[in-house]
């Protein structure tokens, strides 16, 4: 049996390589499929027997896995868990195709460099959109998804002679089929049923039916897809967790675990629709801190292996020849007898069983005063860092007033200055124009006033010229006294009492006779 559950294993990978992905990248235990060519730096390698034994041979090509078997069915069978290649992605510059090139797109190889940075700038993006609030979570759609990874079966001891063809018929009466696979050297096989509901029943009535001379074993396949979450609040919903873990990948479902009171027990089951995701998701949690609400404490997420077979180990399933079922069934149940041997060392074997629950729970219980005082830790750290934020914010608040007090000061100064420099260059432009219009006064004063003196001269050269015209029409004038003598003296005496300036006039009066 346990060689059968490790051909599940290794034969479940191996069918999700076929199905979903090419084997591109040849990593893991056994590189190189048959007559694959390797990673750039990938060892290449022969398939003998669907053994896989490698050489060492330099894969040739500057890209990786490029899959030279027919249906990769027949002659290579033998991949393990460690192929998660894209076939549209480069291979790496790992030797040994390590764990960091799987099929999650990340593209960490030489080659895929480029179109990882650019898968991972999106996948940061991704994560920035969902950092905000998350009061109103959208709803998950609850309705069941057709040919999940919970309805694939897998089916032992398959006879050689046994085709695709036949298996399909055989599950036919239970609903639809998919992705049926055989492999004929290890004799098994898996298919895929539509709905869960139909893959229990074909499971509960196919298992032990004879096809072909041969007694098939139907059992649930391994789902490698499935992650375990912990260390979660008590305020991690199904849709904030199916929200959150959708940056990862595509999910079938997303459940948080609760206790028969229905109060949250920190622990969570995300089922991914393919194994990639998964492994996304456990490598990005495990190098990171992944936080899906306000509390610090980041979630833990581990591979889960999900056991849905609940039939137990059944009576037609012991091999009855072995000489272990005679000794152990040649007695059957009793109650041991005091004071007995068998019922002294039944007691040490219940003795060792509660020794080892009493070291579980007191395990249990340091944990949980570890996480109460780390909590209690945390809030009061939390409270300084965010005092401590404060305080920070307050001094450079207190530098940017007095940043901004001295630019106000130098701003006033500078006003100031300018409205002084204002005030000076108002006042010379003031008295200047003052200075301006005084000469012009001035000036048009003085001109005025010559004017009027070269037109009281013109009057007075003209009442001359009228008084010598008469002295010389008058023969009763004379020049040299009587009346003409006393009508000049009268003339000069009424020029005096006209002009202010005597001096002037008689200059004047004198240049004119």
């Amino acid at each position: 049996m346990e060689g059968e559950a490790a051909a599940e294993t290794k034969v479940e990978s191996t069918n999700e390589n076929t199905q979903e992905k090419p084997n591109n990248f040849n990593r893991g235990e056994r590189r190189g499929g048959g007559h694959q060519r390797g990673g750039r730096f990938g060892r290449g390698g022969q398939n003998h027997g669907g053994n896989q034994h490698f050489e060492n041979r330099r894969g040739r090509g500057n890209y990786g896995g490029v899959n030279r078997n027919h249906a990769n069915k027949d002659e290579n069978n033998g991949n393990d868990n460690r192929q998660e290649g894209d076939g549209n992605r480069p291979g790496g510059r790992d030797r040994e195709g390590r764990d960091d090139q799987r099929g999650d797109n990340m593209g960490r190889g030489r080659m895929g460099g480029r179109m990882g940075r650019g898968a991972e700038d999106k996948f940061m993006e991704k994560v920035q959109q969902m950092a905000g609030p998350s009061f109103d979570v959208p709803p998950v759609d609850v309705t069941e998804r057709k040919f999940s990874g919970r309805n694939r079966l897998y089916i032992g001891n398959i006879g050689s002679e046994v085709t695709e063809e036949d298996i399909t018929e055989l599950f036919k009466p239970y609903g639809e089929t998919a992705e049926v696979f055989i492999n004929k050297d290890k004799n098994f096989g898996f298919i895929k049923v539509d709905y869960h509901a139909n893959a229990e029943k074909a499971k509960r009535e196919l298992d032990g039916t004879v096809l072909k001379s041969r007694s098939l074993k139907i059992r649930y396949a391994p789902n490698n897809a499935t992650v375990k979450v912990k260390n979660l609040t008590g305020y991690v919903t199904n849709e904030l967790l199916h929200y959150a873990f959708s940056i990862f990948g595509e999910i079938e479902k997303a459940t948080v675990r609760v206790d028969e009171r229905g109060k949250p027990t920190g622990e969570a089951i995300v089922d991914f629709v393919r194994k990639g995701s998964a492994l996304h998701a456990i490598r990005k949690c495990s190098d990171g801190c992944f936080f899906l609400t306000g509390s610090v404490r980041p979630c833990i997420v581990e591979a889960y292996e999900v056991v849905n077979d609940n039939d137990g180990f059944s009576e037609k399933n012991i091999n009855k020849k072995h000489p272990g079922f005679m000794k152990e069934r040649e007695i059957g149940p009793r109650f041991g007898v005091g004071g007995s041997f068998e019922n002294d060392y039944g007691m040490r074997w219940k003795q060792l069983y509660d020794l080892h629950d009493q070291k579980i729970d007191q395990v249990k219980k340091d944990l949980e005063l570890g996480i109460a005082k780390l909590e209690a830790k945390m809030e009061f750290e939390r409270y300084e860092h965010e005092t401590d934020m404060l305080r920070d914010q307050l001094a450079a608040r207190e530098l940017d007033k007095e940043r901004q007090k001295r630019e106000w000061e130098m701003k006033q100064r500078q006003v100031e200055e300018e409205r002084m420099r204002s005030e000076e260059q108002m006042k010379r432009t003031t008295a200047d124009m003052e200075a301006r219009i005084m000469a012009q006064h001035d000036d048009l004063r003085r001109r005025q006033q010559e004017n009027n003196l070269f037109v009281q001269a013109h009057n007075l050269d003209s009442m001359l010229d009228q008084q010598e015209q008469a002295y010389d029409s008058n023969p009763g004038y004379s020049h040299h006294g009587g009346d003409g003598q006393e009508e000049t003296n009268m003339m000069e005496l009424r020029i005096q009492q006209f002009s202010p300036d005597t001096a002037s006039w008689t200059t004047i009066y004198q240049s004119c006779c």
